[in-house]
């Protein structure tokens, strides 16, 4: 049998979303372009309590930042990857009707919940390679991504910021 066929394990897929795997810190190299292109990061719904992304606000679990209040003028939003992320991309694309948001999320573009913030984003920039997290594993290598990644963005361009990787525009 092929080690491939343990790759794609669709129960890392199904994780909840307080599961400890499920939250992985933004990288600097991403995180500081989409700093710079906000003007800050006014809120973070979906952080770890030492606020890593230097958000003015931020919501991290136990608090369920999907369904608190989104007051900021400015969201970026790295959301638990399992299936909770459905509820975090319409929060996204539903808050950047009224402010400017920033969502990282894997690049499933086969799944319904990515072809619908696609179709719903100002623009999409797919980040070259798989993002490293900063966490060393075991062997002293940074732990990556299993998939690759895009931003999505609600009511604001990822124009400046199209050297990470290739940006589209709807």
């Amino acid at each position: 049998m092929s080690i491939a066929v343990y790759r794609f394990d669709n129960a890392k897929r199904r994780r909840s979303e307080t599961h400890d795997r499920q939250r992985m810190l933004t990288p600097d190299y991403v995180l500081e372009p989409v700093r710079r292109l906000l003007g800050g990061i006014g809120l973070d719904p979906c952080t770890e309590p030492d606020n890593p992304t230097g958000a003015a606000a931020f919501y991290c679990p136990p608090q369920d930042g999907a369904a608190l209040p989104w007051d900021a003028e400015t969201v970026f939003c790295n959301p638990p990857y399992g299936e909770a992320r459905d509820r975090w991309v319409q929060r996204c694309v539903k808050e950047g009707r009224q402010r400017k948001v920033v969502l990282l999320i894997p690049a499933h573009t086969e799944t319904r919940t990515f072809q619908w913030a696609l179709r719903n984003a100002w623009s999409t920039l797919f980040l070259q390679g798989r993002l490293k997290f900063g966490v060393l594993r075991d062997n002293g290598r940074q732990e990556a991504a299993s998939h690759g990644s895009a931003l999505l963005s609600y009511g604001v361009s990822l124009l400046s910021m199209s050297d990470l990787g290739v940006l589209v525009h709807p």
